[in-house]
């Protein structure tokens, strides 16, 4: 259980890249104590290397509430994003840099955002790992830190217990992942619905992954997982899946759920769930006509399958994203 979550506030940060985590960290205490869960005891603090203001971009003060010499421990710490290039600010900061490899070795989790991830780099905790940074500095990190297996086609990476994500933007989609992590995925949707659910799109889609998750050792599951990405829509039964693994229904539903954390039929009902999000929000076709083109025959049961992967139906869903992509202008014609 998450105990301490710990800011890092270092000068010239972006507030934005600290804010959003903050909030929705916030958010999901809210939640928490609502259903009177223990997690909602967590205890955030803002620290830095200095006691006194820390100025970030803009000139503003933001004042923190302990050094890092006075935290022995933290579970999450969180890097913000910093302005421009971050190069003669790292010099400064070897004490900061110190402190996130002994924590790093203690067992938190980090989680960077943009430039904030050099001071990852600088610890040496990203050595022979993958990650990614903003695209403005990606020529300049891969040759300050050839160490590091950079990523340049994903805006979000997650090693182990280190988390990147490459914008502001991409952060709040690494936020709610990790809040899925840490407190379920029930209260991460619910946090995903509170802030800007037309700007995410599925974590899965978009992250690196370096623990092999997805490229697990079952040969027969692997298959199967493929076939359903390319077959989605199509009517199918966990006997026939299982004819096509070559294996007894039972044991399918075992080494799938080892390998992959859920059941196939899981694991289908995920991806067409995923493929009616993306035309709910980039299409004008019907419900019916969505619940059609992601294999299901009856669109009941595709708005209740819906409701239960998303915590709210198509329609919800549609009408959320909707009100945010047109202007007022456009709706008043």
């Amino acid at each position: 259980m998450i105990e301490h979550v710990t800011l890092l506030a270092v000068e010239r940060m972006l507030m934005s890249s600290a804010a959003i985590p903050l909030e929705m960290l916030e958010a999901s205490r809210a939640r928490l104590r609502l259903q009177r869960r223990p997690e909602a005891g967590f205890k955030v603090e803002i620290a830095a290397q200095e006691a006194g203001p820390v100025n970030v971009l803009g000139g503003f003060p933001v004042f923190p509430q302990r050094t890092l010499a006075e935290l022995q421990r933290s579970d999450l710490i969180i890097v913000p994003a910093l302005w421009r290039n971050p190069k003669a600010l790292l010099r400064r900061y070897q004490p900061t840099i110190d402190w996130l490899r002994q924590q790093y070795q203690q067992g938190a989790s980090v989680f960077a955002v943009g430039t904030g991830v050099c001071l990852l780099a600088e610890a040496g905790i990203l050595n022979g790992k993958p990650a990614t940074t903003h695209w403005h500095y990606l020529d300049q990190f891969e040759r300050d830190y050839p160490a590091v297996v950079l990523q340049r086609n994903h805006l979000l990476t997650q090693a182990e217990r280190i988390f990147c994500a490459a914008s502001v933007n991409s952060g709040a989609d690494m936020m709610v992942h990790l809040l899925g992590l840490l407190f379920g995925r029930d209260c991460a949707l619910q946090v995903e619905q509170q802030f800007s659910p037309e700007v995410r799109n599925p974590f899965e889609k978009k992250v690196f992954y370096a623990d092999g998750r997805h490229q697990h050792g079952d040969e027969d599951v692997a298959l199967l997982q493929t076939w359903l990405q390319h077959n989605f829509r199509e009517t199918v039964t966990l006997s026939q899946l299982a004819d096509m693994a070559g294996l007894s229904p039972r044991q399918l539903d075992r080494r799938f759920k080892q390998s992959c954390g859920e059941t196939p039929l899981k694991f289908l009902q995920r991806l067409r769930c995923d493929h009616a999000r993306d035309l709910l929000q980039n299409t004008n076709l019907s419900v019916a006509d969505i619940a059609a083109a992601c294999g299901y025959s009856d669109s009941g049961y595709f708005i209740r399958v819906f409701k239960q992967y998303a915590q709210q139906t198509p329609g919800q869903f549609r009408q959320k994203v909707r009100a945010k992509l047109f202007t007022s202008e456009v709706a008043d014609r």
